[in-house]
């Protein structure tokens, strides 16, 4: 006769374990966070520098005066003009996606007429934090340039005075970044090539 051996569990049911916490829906509370600091500085405009870059990046950007200006803002966009000297051709534009923050690279001829390369950019993975958010590369930029698949670019509130934007091309180890100085506003540049 088979030997029946019963287990008790102390009258409760076996339950499988959690599998961790649900996943996060944004826009996350840092984001949003992010995004008034932002917008707290929307019409002015900040003298920058390069802070840190590769010899693949300095060749473009060394000596050249830069400025940020911070020209538009609303609920759902943000536009920042970068110049370069008399070069008005590069803009960035951040918007809410369904989920998250969306950084995309405008870039425009002096006729106003778009750059093929141009709309290149990422979105912000969740949470990301209040003062930093990081921006992978998508699929349209991995269309137009296919090499740079991998790219991120970042934006840091290093504190009350310091604003960083960046990327880093991991594949060929070239990265730059760009410091922004937020305790010295100068007078708003012209207008981003193709704006008014």
């Amino acid at each position: 006769m088979p030997l029946v051996v019963a287990v008790l569990l102390g009258g409760t049911a076996c339950t499988a374990e959690p599998e961790g916490p649900p996943p996060i829906v944004g826009p996350s509370a840092e984001q949003q966070a992010f995004w008034a600091t932002l917008r707290s500085h929307c019409g002015k405009a900040f003298p920058g520098s390069v802070d840190d870059t590769t010899e693949y990046y300095r060749a473009g950007l060394e000596g050249r005066a830069l400025v940020a200006h911070f020209r538009e803002c609303s609920d759902d966009r943000i536009h920042i003009a970068l110049h370069e000297d008399d070069d008005r051709s590069r803009n960035w534009i951040l918007t809410w996606t369904d989920n998250t923050l969306r950084l995309k690279h405008d870039h425009r001829h002096e006729d106003g007429t778009e750059d093929k390369i141009s709309q290149y950019g990422g979105d912000a993975p969740l949470p990301g934090l209040p003062n930093r958010q990081i921006f992978k590369a998508d699929a349209h930029t991995a269309s137009i340039l296919p090499l740079r698949s991998d790219n991120f670019w970042f934006m840091h509130f290093v504190d009350d005075k310091t604003f960083h934007y960046g990327v880093h091309w991991p594949t060929m180890g070239h990265s730059v970044r760009l410091a922004f100085d937020l305790s010295r506003p100068i007078d708003p540049p012209p207008a981003p090539w193709g704006y008014q």
